[in-house]
């Protein structure tokens, strides 16, 4: 009997891993997504287009969905949020421009910051602890758009533009995934496209501003970074390439591994195309996924090679604090993924 215990007991150990992986599932959701926010295991939200944000308490297993309507009665279209550990904060793109603030466990907003400028469109969102929080749109007059808050989301303000690297003509942002700001301690990488894509770093919470010239395909108007993510302080990743021709796999991909002084082009023919969103995993650093609307590709060396694993169509990934989900949002859906089963056979 006790050898046929120590026969069974892999297999046992095998079933009890599997009951706690999480399952596999895709839900409809009423929206476009491009901004997911993992707050925990359990606690996911998102901002989409026409007004649509929602959340699950319980990974999935029930959501909520409501509509906001901004106080001059527009259904605002979002494409950034991001939390700063006790508050949520959306913002959404084109004039008039909103960012809303909700508590943790509410999805009642606040109207929190207006922008009527015409030329006004946000693009990110992310912050550097608490207190502090990072907004980057398009140019307002005559240079890149940095709104800073400094009092938990209360107020925001734009960044004087003599404390901002001149923009070049035609130079912007892509509002792809909420992906073209990442921060790291007390740096943030803040990466444009179109006519010219570039990164702007600013090492000591957004007071003083550098900016850094990218490899990557550039000089059209859908061209240059969409996403980026750092692993550390120092290792960067940034893709994108040309919105309008996405299996083009040339120049799409570039990485940093001094702070984002220098960045390379890599996996040059051979990675994915044209993608919306790039992700380290939180522990295993180089574990990386991409995704876009042409599907979801994997690099397990830390972006210099790359599997193609599915053509779902998703514009952004986001991974759970332990690293063991992936979830990801696109075309009004939802998904949940198991990472290591989905990686299971690379």
């Amino acid at each position: 009997m006790s050898e046929r215990i120590n026969h069974l007991w892999p297999c046992l150990l095998v079933l009890i891993a599997c009951q706690h992986e999480p399952q596999d599932i895709t839900w409809p959701s009423p929206s476009s997504i491009r901004s997911l926010d993992v707050i925990d295991e359990h606690h996911i939200r998102y901002a989409g287009a026409d007004g649509w944000v929602g959340q699950t308490t319980n990974a999935g297993n029930q959501w909520h969905h409501i509509q906001w309507l901004t106080p001059d009665s527009i259904l605002p279209s979002f494409r950034s949020s991001a939390t700063n550990g006790s508050s949520w904060f959306a913002a959404s793109i084109a004039s008039p421009a909103w960012i809303a603030r909700t508590d943790s466990n509410s999805l009642q907003p606040k109207w929190v910051y207006q922008d009527t400028s015409s030329t006004v469109f946000l693009d990110a969102m992310a912050w550097w602890n608490f207190e502090e929080g990072l907004v980057f749109g398009d140019p307002v007059n005559g240079c890149l758009n940095l709104l800073i808050t400094r009092d938990a989301g209360q107020s925001w303000q734009a960044t004087s533009c003599k404390l901002i690297p001149e923009h070049t003509e035609g130079e912007a942002g892509f509002a792809a995934s909420n992906g073209n700001i990442c921060i790291q301690g007390d740096t943030a990488w803040v990466f444009t496209g179109g006519m010219a894509s570039r990164c702007l770093r600013s090492v000591n919470r957004g007071h003083k501003w550098e900016v850094f010239d990218l490899p990557i395909r550039q000089g059209e108007t859908m061209s240059g970074v969409f996403g980026a993510s750092f692993a550390d302080s120092q290792n960067g990743l940034a893709i994108g390439g040309h919105w309008g021709h996405p299996e083009n796999n040339i120049g799409n991909l570039i990485s940093t591994a001094d702070g984002g002084e220098h960045w390379t082009l890599i996996a040059e023919g051979t990675g994915p195309g044209y993608r919306s969103c790039i992700q380290h995993h939180p522990t295993r650093k180089g574990e990386v996924v991409a995704v876009g609307f042409q599907g979801i590709d994997v690099s397990l060396n830390g972006g210099f090679s790359w599997q193609h694993m599915s053509d779902s169509s998703f514009y952004v990934a986001r991974f759970s604090p332990s690293g063991q989900t992936l979830w990801l949002a696109g075309e009004q859906s939802l998904r949940r993924l198991s990472w290591d089963r989905f990686i299971a056979n690379l």
